[in-house]
C-alpha cells in the first residue's frame, strides 16, 4: 500500500546530512557488472543442468520454468545498476562476511555472495545459490552494525536451509499435483461462478503459501541467532532489530509543506501558478478486495511478538532483555548511514520512480534549500519526467491521485505533477540542472 510505502520513506528524513559537498557514489561500473553478470550466467547454467538431471517431467519443467526467471530477473536487476558495487559498499559487507563465517566454518561451503541493493525499504532476502541481497535502506533503518549484522546472519540461515530452492520444488509439486488438476477441472466444468470458485482457490493456495513461509522465518531466526551469538556482538540486537521491525507499521509518512512549491518553482521566466496544486478527485479503488482477503494472513513475515517469543524460548539469556533504542554505532556503519541517506534519492532515480525521488528532493529542500546537491536531482528528475510526458509515458513513473491510498501532502504534490505542461516540467529541468 501506498501509505505504508510513504512511511518507509520517512526513515530517510531521521538521518542527520553531512556536508552540502557530498559527491554522489559512482555509477560508472560497466566493467564490474559485466564480468559479474559473466560469471553468474555460468553459474546458473551450472545449476540448472544439475536440476535437468534431477527431476523428470512436467515438475522438472515447472522447477527450470522458475528458476530461469528468476535468473533473468537477477541478471537484469544487475545490469540496471539496481545494485551498489562501490567500494566503501562492498569492503564493509565483504568484511563483515568474512567475520561471519570465520566464526561459523559450515558457511564456506555456501559460498556466500552478499550485495547491496539500490531500494530504500528495509528489506533483505535470500535468493538461493548463495546469493544474498541487503537493500540500503536497512542503514536508514536500523541503529547499529549489531543490528546489521543480525539481518545478515538470518538472509544466511534462510541460504543455510535452503528455502529458496525448497519453496520453488514445493511450488512445482503443488500446480503439477493431481489435486491442482482436479480442482481445474472441475472449474473449467461449472457453468457458474467460475471466477468465485477459482478465488477459493487462489486464497487457500495463498494462505498455505504465506503459511509455510511463516514457518521458514522462524526456523531462519533460529539458526540466524545461532551464528550470530558467536559472533562478538550484542546479542540483544537480534531482537532489538526484530522489534524495530514491528515498529515499521506506526511510522508516519513525510509531508511538504505548500510553501515549498512557492519558493522552489517560482521561477525568472516563468512564475509559480498557484493552480499547479489543485486537489484531483480519484477514479479508482484500490481496496476492492479487502475484505475477499485477510491481509494479516498474507504477510511476508510472521508477527513479530511471536518470533522474539519463540527465539526467547529457544535461547533463555534473551528471556530478561530490555529494549534500549540507544545503540553505540560503529563509525564505519555510522559513515555509511549517510551516505544511504543522500543516496535515497539516487536510488529511486536509478529504479526509474521519478516521482517518488522527487518528492523526497523537495522534503529534502524544505530544510535545505540551497543545498545544491538536492538541487541538481531536482533537475535530473524534471527532465527525466518530462522526457516521459513527451513519450506518453509519464503514468509509468508517477503516480494517479487516491484519496484511499495516500495522505494529503502526497495527493497534493501528485497533483502538481499531473498539472504541469510539458514545457513548464522542462522549463524547471533545466533551471536546476544548470
Amino acid at each position: 500500500m501506498m501509505i505504508k510505502y510513504l512511511a518507509i520513506l520517512f526513515l530517510l528524513i531521521g538521518i542527520s546530512s553531512f556536508s552540502q559537498e557530498y559527491k554522489p557514489l559512482d555509477t560508472t561500473d560497466f566493467k564490474h557488472r559485466t564480468s559479474l553478470s559473466d560469471k553468474y550466467k555460468t553459474n546458473f547454467e551450472l545449476v540448472r543442468k544439475k536440476l535437468k538431471k534431477t527431476y523428470r517431467g512436467k515438475k522438472k519443467k515447472e522447477i527450470l520454468n522458475s528458476y530461469e526467471k528468476k535468473h533473468a530477473r537477477f541478471l537484469v536487476n544487475l545490469n540496471n545498476k539496481e545494485f551498489v558495487f562501490n567500494p566503501v559498499f562492498t569492503n564493509y559487507i565483504d568484511s563483515i562476511t568474512e567475520t561471519i563465517v570465520k566464526v561459523n566454518p559450515s558457511l564456506k561451503a555456501e559460498n556466500l555472495k552478499v550485495h547491496i541493493g539500490r531500494y530504500n525499504a528495509p528489506n533483505a532476502y535470500s535468493m538461493g545459490e548463495g546469493i544474498v541481497v541487503l537493500n540500503m535502506g536497512l542503514f536508514n533503518f536500523l541503529e547499529s552494525e549489531s543490528q546489521f549484522v543480525s539481518v545478515l546472519t538470518h538472509e544466511i540461515a534462510h541460504q543455510k536451509l535452503q528455502h529458496s530452492a525448497n519453496n520453488v520444488v514445493y511450488n512445482a509439486e503443488v500446480s503439477t499435483s493431481k489435486a491442482t488438476k482436479r480442482k481445474a477441472i472441475a472449474i473449467r466444468r461449472q457453468k457458474y461462478n467460475q471466477y468465485e470458485k477459482a478465488f477459493s482457490v487462489l486464497k487457500d493456495m495463498l494462505y498455505t503459501n504465506k503459511k509455510k513461509h511463516r514457518v521458514q522465518e522462524a526456523e531462519a531466526d533460529k539458526l540466524g541467532y545461532e551464528m550470530f551469538k558467536k559472533t562478538d556482538y550484542n546479542k540483544l540486537a537480534f531482537i532489538n532489530a526484530l522489534k524495530l521491525l514491528g515498529d515499521l507499521d506506526s511510522m508516519p509518512s513525510i509531508s511538504i509543506d505548500t510553501l515549498v512549491y512557492k519558493k522552489m518553482f517560482n521561477l525568472p521566466n516563468r512564475p509559480y501558478n498557484s493552480d499547479w496544486i489543485v486537489k484531483e478527485k480519484s477514479k479508482y479503488n484500490y481496496f476492492e478486495s479487502e475484505d475477499k482477503i485477510n491481509k494479516d494472513s498474507v504477510k511476508s513475515h510472521p508477527e513479530i511478538p511471536e518470533r522474539i517469543e519463540k527465539l526467547k524460548h529457544h535461547f533463555p539469556e534473551l528471556k530478561n532483555s530490555e529494549y534500549s533504542p540507544k545503540v553505540s554505532k560503529n563509525g564505519t556503519f555510522e559513515d555509511l548511514q549517510n551516505i544511504a541517506y543522500k543516496e535515497s534519492i539516487a536510488n529511486l532515480y536509478y529504479l526509474k520512480k521519478y516521482g517518488l525521488s522527487t518528492y523526497i528532493t523537495l522534503n529534502r529542500l524544505a530544510k535545505n534549500p540551497d543545498d545544491e546537491f538536492y538541487k541538481e536531482w531536482l533537475g535530473k528528475n524534471f527532465l527525466a519526467l518530462s522526457k516521459a510526458k513527451k513519450e506518453y509515458r509519464f503514468s509509468r513513473y508517477v503516480d494517479n491521485v487516491s484519496r484511499e491510498d495516500q495522505d494529503k501532502s502526497y495527493q497534493q504534490f501528485l497533483s502538481f505533477l499531473w498539472a504541469l505542461s510539458l514545457s513548464e516540467m522542462n522549463e524547471i529541468g533545466r533551471f536546476y540542472s544548470k
